[in-house]
């Protein structure tokens, strides 16, 4: 029998426990290129899932390294960024290691002879044909193309690699290599209770969930990431509407078309700064809609509609186990109505085939029933 989507999302702590564990190992050749380059701040490129796995890891990067990290879909990189590339890092992502836009930006940076990487979720891949050097994050087998394990595992490949470099550059010291090490170790003996909390609240309020008209999902900082992966996936996986925005600018005009049949899922930064405005716009969106929940331990908002766990860890980490939420949330909702089949005009689409996104046909399950 063929997995799913959550059996992935439960694979996740092993995956994510095993690049902790293994991270010199794993992110050296990419420090070794970052040193030996010379390089002075790092540019990521990448799309879908994997930009949001980069936007969810970027905070902590600049965090523990200090440096400019900037992040750019492929086909802006390619015809809008690439003229003021300077001395950076330059990092192509792809889980695949076959997505279109993301060969064709790597193919221009070698027309250009600037030195690039490329990190992919495979070692069979078109990328490694184009790359100077192309480093697998070690996601293992994913065959549900509705990723989960790899955007989390990405972020945590990530936010090692800033702690492995930190170290080599004298950025980081051992103190808080091993405090940072420590505080990912963490997110992953938390997963499974943020697992088991969504399916808690979603049981208690299926019908919430069921059919919404848009859902609007609302964060800042380090939670914007994860709030873009899960808008993402629920627009693809259930085919509904689903938006993603910083929560304070959600009230300067996106707010309007706004009714009481959407969907808030609002994703709180347990941190000292914008975490108290976070809950506070949670709290006022249910004048809005009923179906309004929040991830958050903030006990202000009513407990049978938030996502709240016994322990946390830092805002920066965090990401890692709250876009469990998200990503299961994705799952049961789709389940519960298309079952991941969009509209046949989707499906045309696609069959046509005019503008591939892939590289390579097959490379994931055909969960939409397009063929």
């Amino acid at each position: 029998m063929e997995k799913t989507m959550l059996d992935y999302i439960k694979e996740t702590p092993d995956v994510l426990n095993g690049i902790i564990d293994h991270s010199y190992e794993y992110t050296k050749d990419l420090v070794t290129f970052y040193h030996d380059k010379h390089c002075e701040g790092i540019i990521l490129i990448a799309s879908g899932s994997s930009y949001n796995g980069c936007l969810m890891a970027k905070p902590f990067l600049k965090h523990i390294l200090g440096i400019e990290v900037s992040l750019y879909t492929p086909f802006s990189f390619l015809h809008h960024e690439l003229p003021f590339v300077k001395n950076e890092l330059l990092l192509g992502v792809s889980q695949s290691g076959c997505s279109t836009n993301t060969l064709e930006a790597l193919k221009a940076l070698k027309e250009k002879g600037l030195p690039c990487a490329c990190l992919t979720g495979r070692d069979d891949c078109d990328a490694r044909d184009i790359a100077d050097l192309t480093v697998n994050w070690r996601v293992g087998e994913e065959k549900v193309g509705f990723v989960t394990k790899g955007v989390s595992s990405l972020a945590c490949f990530l936010m090692c690699f800033a702690l492995e470099l930190g170290k080599t550059l004298g950025k980081v010291s051992d103190e808080k290599y091993a405090h940072g090490k420590k505080q990912l170790k963490k997110t992953q003996q938390i997963q499974p209770e943020m697992l088991e909390k969504t399916i808690e609240v979603f049981e208690e309020n299926k019908e919430l969930f069921k059919g919404p008209k848009r859902v609007i999902l609302l964060s800042s900082g380090p939670g914007y990431g994860t709030a873009c992966e899960g808008a993402l996936k629920i627009a693809e996986t259930s085919c509904i509407d689903a938006f993603a925005y910083e929560a304070e600018e959600f009230l300067h005009g996106p707010i309007y078309p706004s009714s009481e049949d959407d969907l808030f899922l609002v994703i709180d930064n347990s941190d000292a700064s914008s975490s108290a405005r976070i809950v506070d716009i949670a709290l006022a969106l249910q004048d809005i809609s009923e179906r309004v929940f929040l991830l958050s331990n903030d006990e202000r908002f009513p407990q049978e509609r938030r996502f709240s766990l016994s322990d946390t860890t830092c805002q920066h980490t965090s990401v890692l186990y709250k876009l469990t939420c998200l990503q299961a949330l994705s799952y049961f909702m789709t389940m519960q109505s298309n079952r991941f089949e969009p509209k046949e005009c989707v499906k045309r689409f696609k069959r046509a085939n005019k503008v591939a996104s892939k590289s390579r046909e097959g490379l994931y399950l055909d969960l939409q029933k397009i063929k």
